[in-house]
């Protein structure tokens, strides 16, 4: 049974999406020391914001979602500048998972 993830991080700035699951999960633990296996979720934009990719740990095994906007970009992170991860609430992340402006849900790392 998956649960909910405790914490969720984006990744403000643009990812290279051809990357999969151990491309992915080296930025996370390499790039910013996190660990995964906690359960959280780290969502990865590509450059014309209609892909995002999620990754998290389950318990049992990784979990990849991707989804790809039919109409319109998710939420414009990337002019944030960030170094580190933005971490944003269970609700932000359904926000931006929507097509949805993610103004006032998001919370620094």
């Amino acid at each position: 049974m998956i649960r909910a993830a405790p914490r969720v991080f984006i990744k403000p700035t643009v990812t290279d999406l051809r990357k999969g699951l151990n491309g992915l999960y080296a930025i996370v633990t390499n790039a910013y020391q996190a660990d995964i296996l906690r359960g959280d979720t780290f969502v990865f934009i590509n450059r014309r914001r209609t892909l995002l990719k999620t990754l998290r740990w389950d318990g049992t095994g990784f979990l990849m979602t991707i989804k790809i906007l039919a109409k319109g970009r998710f939420a414009d992170l990337f002019c944030l500048e960030e170094d580190g991860l933005v971490s944003v609430s269970q609700r932000g992340l359904s926000f931006l998972l929507s097509g949805a402006p993610l103004y006032s849900v998001f919370r620094h790392k």
